[in-house]
């Protein structure tokens, strides 16, 4: 039985204790010779074991040297002065004698206090800096994909997208648009790398920098490999401040995620927004609790005009986990795009002095952000569309969004947990935008759009099944999703970029999964197969040709991804 002086010593005092017991003279053994070998064993090892925690960082030198000191027998003391009266003899301190085992237990106690202060103090944790700096958790990830987009032949030409922006007729669609018929394989990469700071127990700041430019798509933050060895572009997609004075409910300003309960419908995983949302969480019962998002975010600020673009959105929600096999979740949400709606500029454009300090043409979609789908209005004044060389006039269409954006989403979603550790998830996500309105639309084009239909509905029926995270190797996760998104049902510059190259105005299905072949490394593969909507509108042109709008224009897609991915 271990003596009860050697049990649970906290780690400075076994480090007491050893030294102690290796430092001092011991009581004379039956067999001293063996004795003072164990003891020198013992000194040793402990000296040893020292040394190793001042090379780690977890022990200063002068912690070290501290305890070698008390440590050391008292016959080092200094020699008493010259006429100075004989000391005497110093004490002996003695040491019960340590058998074999108690000596082996305490190395092996030492050792597993150590390891357990490490383990709590996250010494052993990769994400994690060392000593004081052990509220700051660092995590990222890198991602690199090979991606082929296949153009079905009988695809639209794209010079019959980008004629609309020389004829400036209103309305247009997808005028962006240079490719529709060649194939494109290419590779692309992600890497993400994040600092989440626990400044204290309500508290919390976070900043993350990524690749991906910083004046386009804010949907994406791929790069595409190959061009001449240039430097991948980074910027910050991330610094949040958050605090949480009780759990479950938070304030949040900065550069955040999406925070409010999504699908990639509406809402893709690389998009951030700027602004301060604020969240809650309510139980109602056993297993069944309430929550709610609300949050304001700017899209775009003006210097010199007051009607910067807004999104205000609110999403409530319940979550029923009735029993360790189910759980149901649903939520609806309503969103209020302010200020990104098209407006037919009502002036000519202002020249020489005033040029660049009076607003003008501030309600248009900047191209730099626009896909494909939305339905666009030309803003620029009648004289300069009629008399394009008139000062200070554009020589092409300044595209304006048609439709004002005040979306409604709806999310259904079902777990079942009846096939541990397998999840088999349902989810349905419907999202419908009430802003559209014709006469509303005619008034800010400056003509007659009334015959334009109004195509305002999306949704998306995802089926999953595998792991919930994938974490170590043999994980595994699988999909099959059906999506139909109609042009103006969410403005497209918030649109996934896999699915029909990116925008609205397409249905198709995607089918891929992801395996775990290490630890928190996947390898993933997907394909997606879209087709874009015809709404059925035809017309005859002067040669008697039947044709329909741009928006019916064929454009089909698929795409094949295959990529591998590295997270810590």
């Amino acid at each position: 039985m271990t003596p009860p002086t050697f049990r649970r010593l906290p780690l400075v005092s076994a480090l007491a204790l050893a030294l102690a017991a290796a430092a001092a003279p011991a009581q004379t053994p039956a067999d001293p010779a063996a004795e003072r070998a164990a003891l020198q064993e013992l000194r040793s090892t402990t000296l040893a074991l020292i040394d190793l925690l001042v090379e780690q960082g977890l022990l200063s030198r002068a912690k070290a040297d501290e305890l070698l000191s008390k440590a050391r027998p008292a016959a080092t003391a200094a020699a008493p002065a010259w006429g100075a009266p004989p000391a005497q003899a110093p004490k002996v301190v003695r040491v019960p004698y340590l058998p074999e085992t108690a000596r082996a237990q305490m190395k092996e106690e030492i050792k597993n206090e150590i390891l357990g202060t490490a383990r709590d103090e996250g010494w052993t944790d990769g994400r994690r800096l060392p000593g004081w700096l052990k509220n700051v958790a660092i995590d990222g990830d890198l991602r690199v994909r090979g991606q082929a987009e296949l153009f079905d032949s009988a695809n639209i030409g794209a010079e019959s997208f980008t004629v609309q922006s020389l004829l400036q007729d209103s309305p247009a669609w997808a005028p962006d648009l240079t490719n529709t018929q060649y194939n494109r394989g290419r590779l692309t990469a992600r890497a993400r790398l994040g600092a989440t700071v626990k400044a204290s127990d309500s508290v919390t700041a976070q900043v993350r920098v990524a690749t991906g430019s910083t004046t386009g798509s804010p949907s994406s933050e791929s790069v595409t490999l190959g061009n001449y060895g240039n430097r991948w572009s980074v910027g910050i997609d991330r610094g949040w401040i958050k605090w949480e004075p009780r759990q479950g409910w938070s304030l949040q300003a900065g550069r955040m995620g999406v925070p409010f309960d999504h699908s990639d419908l509406i809402w893709p995983a690389d998009l951030g927004l700027d602004g301060v949302a604020g969240k809650g969480e309510i139980d109602l019962a056993s297993g069944l609790y309430g929550f709610a998002v609300a949050g304001a975010f700017p899209l775009e600020e003006f210097a010199n005009n007051r009607n910067d673009k807004w999104l205000y959105g609110g999403q409530i929600g319940l979550d029923w986990a009735p029993n360790g096999q189910w759980q149901l979740r649903g939520s609806i949400g309503l969103y209020d795009f302010q200020n990104v709606e098209g407006t037919v500029a009502s002036s000519l454009p202002p020249v020489n002095q005033r040029a660049g300090t009076t607003p003008y043409l501030q309600s248009q979609y900047p191209a730099a952000v626009r896909q494909k789908g939305n339905t666009l209005i030309n803003l620029n004044h009648p004289t300069c569309i009629t008399t394009p060389s008139t000062p200070g006039c554009a020589s092409s269409a300044t595209w304006g969004l048609a439709s004002r954006f005040r979306p409604v989403d709806l999310r259904l979603g079902v777990v079942a947990r009846h096939f541990r550790p397998y999840e088999l998830s349902l989810d349905l996500d419907v999202v419908k935008n009430t802003g559209f309105d014709t006469a509303d639309i005619s008034r800010r084009a400056g003509e007659d759009l009334s015959s334009l239909k109004a195509k305002t509905l999306g949704y998306q029926v995802r089926l999953g099944l595998g792991m919930p995270r994938l974490r170590e190797p043999g994980d595994w996760q699988a999909h099959l999703a059906w999506r139909h998104f109609e042009r103006d049902a969410w403005i497209d510059a918030f649109t996934d970029t896999a699915w029909h190259g990116g925008g609205t105005n397409y249905r198709g299905f995607s089918l891929g999964g992801e395996y775990a072949f290490d630890h928190q490394t996947t390898l993933g593969l997907r394909f997606i197969s879209t087709r874009n909507l015809d709404d059925k509108v035809r017309y005859t042109d002067s040669s008697g040709q039947v044709s329909g709008n741009m928006s019916s224009a064929t454009l089909r897609i698929d795409t094949l991804q295959i990529e591998t991915n590295v997270r810590f």
